[in-house]
């Protein structure tokens, strides 16, 4: 039987489905964290020798795998076993496409209870997480090794496709210095240095961060012409660079430390420099579209986690202003991130 067109279920069905979804993401997380895919990159198992590897109880890691078929991570095969999809490849560990750990992030319990407080947030305003007066949204996580690591490499996850796009879609002529600006591990330079031979890289960030960025840096082979910098954006940014670059770093924080942010960035740019703002663009009228629907979601998703918001390019272009810097043009991206080209006032 062919399926129903969500047209034709009625509207009720259409509301508890939505609202079933918690299902999903679990779902995911838990075949994230028993590295399911990794066992089937292997070839196509059976639900009791991928449950021994995992530890898990057969008929439960049974009953999960069926999910993720139902899912498109998985297939099951006509003589029992289960096979990897491409989507379910996603999973793996250590591949290019890989999003396992940004998934570890997203359906372990740091972000899944406090998403069971977004009625909190809503009433108050405030984080889910309620950090202590003059505690950054990420200080928790930082002294904790295992939950720091998780969020540095999901945040390279995704970064990697971004700055492989944006080496081959930006003119970087005339920049010999490229400073990623809270750029964790520094995924965001590799790519866009293979495409400029001349230019060097540097990547500020806190020093919990220097370990994971010189692994990275070292697996690209880039040492030689990256370095990394311990500091805080909210005070200061290195001087000397022709394109300063702000990723996912300014929808973390509410509008007086953005000010700051931008504000330590316009001090140590030149007249000539460069600043790439990557973010989210909320748009003036939501829609009920896939991309609207993903912008809402992450939205809400610095509203629980670090008190933070997605903006409009108009809440932008007014932060930018207050900070003596002038938004040029907007770039958009195959994702739902916009490069927004700022240059000094």
């Amino acid at each position: 039987m062919a399926d129903r067109d969500a047209r034709d279920t009625p509207l009720p069905f259409q509301l508890t489905r939505l609202m079933s979804s918690l299902w999903i993401s679990q779902a995911i997380y838990v075949a994230a964290e028993l590295r399911i895919a990794d066992a089937l990159a292997e070839g196509p198992g059976r639900s009791g020798d991928l449950a021994e590897r995992a530890g898990a109880d057969p008929a439960a890691l049974r009953r999960l795998l069926r999910a993720l078929a139902a899912l498109d991570l998985c297939a099951e095969q006509p003589d029992g076993t289960f096979s990897l999809t491409p989507l379910g490849a996603c999973l793996r560990s250590g591949t290019p496409e890989s999003v396992r750990s940004w998934t570890l992030l997203m359906g372990g319990p740091g972000v899944w209870q406090s998403w069971g407080r977004l009625l909190d947030s809503v009433r108050t305003g405030r984080s889910a997480r309620q950090p202590a007066q003059g505690e950054g949204p990420f200080d928790s996580v930082a002294a904790d090794p295992g939950r720091l690591e998780v969020l540095y490499r999901s945040m390279a996850e995704l970064t990697s496709p971004l700055a492989r796009w944006l080496a081959g879609a930006y003119d970087f002529s005339g920049v010999r210095l490229l400073v990623d600006v809270g750029g964790g591990y520094g995924a965001l330079l590799p790519p866009i240095l293979a495409a400029c031979p001349g230019a060097k890289g540097v990547v500020l960030d806190l020093p919990h961060c220097r370990g994971g960025a010189l692994r990275l840096l070292e697996e690209a082979g880039v040492t030689e012409r990256c370095s990394f910098v311990a500091g805080s954006f909210l005070e200061s940014v290195p001087p000397g660079g022709d394109l300063y670059v702000l990723k996912s770093v300014v929808h973390d924080w509410d509008d007086e430390r953005c000010l700051a942010i931008l504000r330590s960035c316009r001090a140590a740019m030149g007249e000539g420099s460069r600043l790439l703002v990557i973010e989210v663009l909320v748009p003036e009228r939501m829609g009920s579209s896939p991309l609207d629907a993903g912008i809402a979601v992450a939205d809400l998703n610095m509203l629980v986690l670090t008190g933070g918001r997605e903006r409009t390019e108009a809440e932008y272009r007014g932060l930018l202003a207050r900070s003596d810097l002038r938004l040029e043009r907007v770039l958009p991206t195959p994702s739902a991130l916009s490069v927004m080209e700022v240059r000094p006032a």
